[in-house]
């Protein structure tokens, strides 16, 4: 016979114990992979700095680029494949540079006519400290498998079959979900942001009556913006978990969803204006995609309320045909009276 839960019965005391085993292997994990990850941080921080180093080119050094015309795909292939290429490599030739230099885009072109490039750090241990992050961020990342497998080993002994067959998909689903989310930032969101940002820039007007305003970015400030918008999105993009979930506990229903959808889409757009940055394009791009996935978990939930009706009349039906054989059974045990006469 299958248990449908763990029989053991641990005390407190022992329940604390076996926590504190699970969270140091955790640590051990996460402490193994960061050593590695630090000797890659630069190359990792060079990777997310991608973004930027494409706004600052803009459409001129684009279309000067010979893989402009390549798809997301091949060109992510292409940076990762250049962060460890050693050698002076000249992408924008002389044709290119001469209409470089337009008001808005100051800082396309250097004075010695070389695509301007640069990250600056005010303090001494800024950009050390930058690396950091990025270790841990990659380590957690790396990691991330064997801490859902120690969480699943420590909450899964406590669940009953019903309730393991529920959790254990969204725990499979939800890294699924959030790189989903991340992808969309690193390859359509941010750069649409940094090039919204870009055109803020004022070059120098004759006489110098006009002041130059360049952008120049710190690496703590860029790496914690972009870490930021990872995890927003990512956490976004499990709205349709969470709501499937909340569906087959049910404490929502597909019609209630339906009829909240106008103040959903209006708090839609208030967490979009404060978690992303203060641009209009910004707050679309988190907004729409939010509003979409809403759409999903609305279709999510009534296909979770189906299955859930199929299951209960199937409960039922079960239920009936027990009581009838028990009342059938009872009905054969009583003895022949006058009033009870056999058949």
């Amino acid at each position: 016979m299958i248990k449908d839960i763990d029989d053991t019965k641990l005390p407190l005391l022992e329940h604390l114990v076996e926590l504190r085993r699970r969270l140091v292997r955790s640590a051990i994990v996460i402490l193994i992979t960061f050593l590695p990850c630090f000797y890659f941080s630069q190359d990792a921080f060079n990777f997310l700095a991608v973004p930027l180093l494409k706004a600052y080119n803009l459409e001129e050094a684009a279309d000067c680029s010979p893989n402009s015309e390549a798809d997301w795909f091949d060109q992510t292939i292409q940076d990762i494949n250049d962060l460890f290429i050693e050698g002076d490599q000249q992408q924008n030739d002389e044709e290119c540079l001469e209409g470089a230099v337009v008001e808005g885009q100051t800082t396309t072109v250097s004075d010695d006519g070389s695509p301007k490039r640069r990250f600056i750090f005010t303090s001494p241990q800024e950009a050390f400290l930058t690396n950091v992050k990025v270790a841990f961020f990659m380590s957690l990342c790396i990691s991330l498998p064997f801490l859902v497998f120690q969480l699943w080993s420590f909450v899964g002994p406590g669940l009953y079959r019903k309730e393991k067959k529920v959790v254990l998909p969204f725990m499979l689903v939800f890294p699924v979900l959030f790189t989903l989310g991340a992808a969309m930032v690193y390859y359509v969101f941010f750069p649409v942001a940094l090039e919204f940002f870009l055109t803020f820039e004022q070059a120098p007007g004759a006489g110098g009556e006009v002041p130059t305003i360049e952008m120049e970015v710190r690496v703590s400030e860029y790496f914690s913006l972009l870490l930021k918008l990872l995890f927003a999105f990512g956490i976004s993009f499990q709205l349709p978990l969470v709501i499937t979930l909340l569906a087959r506990t049910g404490m929502v229903t597909a019609e209630g969803l339906k009829e909240k959808r106008k103040y959903a889409i209006v708090g839609v757009f208030v967490l979009a204006a404060v978690i992303t940055p203060p641009d209009p394009f910004s707050q679309l791009g988190l907004a729409l995609p939010m509003i979409l996935l809403y759409e999903i978990s609305i279709w999510c939930a009534r296909i979770t309320e189906r299955k859930k009706a199929a299951q209960r009349s199937e409960e039922e039906e079960e239920e009936t045909a027990e009581a009838s054989v028990d009342s059938s059974d009872d009905l054969s045990d009583l003895e022949e009276t006058d009033f009870n006469p056999t058949r």
